[in-house]
């Protein structure tokens, strides 16, 4: 059991550091062909006007032309009273966030641990993936057996993470 592990060790090292000529494929594109540059976008398709036919003449729908948003005035751009009434606008927004910058650093435990760095389910699998390893290259009957429970173990705390994030 010990050789099959170090086997499949050291072939995945030797897999993870292959020479990049293997790969038959380049990353960077020096030539663009032509359809590449002309690709356009297709439409989006409204769901409510999604329609099936067993006709043989396709159907077609009336559309309606696009409209254009209009363009936001600039700040120069603005009379006295548009100005006045963008700044208050923009004095509540800043009010709002520094009423919730505040609750945030009241919450107290909750505000501390989102900072403390690595989250407490993150911890337990590292923990538990170490044992596991350590039991396993202890080597063992016994240690294997906990080697594996601690394996998955650490597994299952790195999902729950994982789901979490």
């Amino acid at each position: 059991m010990k050789k099959l592990i170090y086997a499949l060790v050291a072939l995945a090292a030797v897999a993870c550091s292959s020479p990049k000529y293997t790969a038959s494929f380049s990353p960077v594109n020096s030539s663009v062909p032509y359809y590449a540059a002309t690709t356009e976008l297709p439409a989006p398709v409204k769901q409510d006007e999604l329609l099936a036919s067993t006709a043989d003449t396709p159907v077609l729908l009336a559309t309606e032309p696009a409209t254009t948003e209009a363009i936001a005035k600039t700040y120069g751009q603005m009379n006295k009273a548009e100005r006045k009434n963008l700044r208050q606008q923009v004095r509540t927004e800043l009010k709002e966030l520094v009423k919730a910058q505040k609750e945030m650093k009241k919450m107290g435990a909750e505000a501390s641990a989102a900072k403390k760095g690595i989250d407490h389910d993150l911890k337990l699998a590292a923990i538990f993936g170490a044992v596991g390893i350590v039991a396993l290259i202890i080597s063992g009957q016994v240690f294997y057996i906990i080697g594996g429970i601690a394996l998955i173990i650490g597994v299952v705390f790195f999902v729950k993470w994982l789901v979490r994030q």
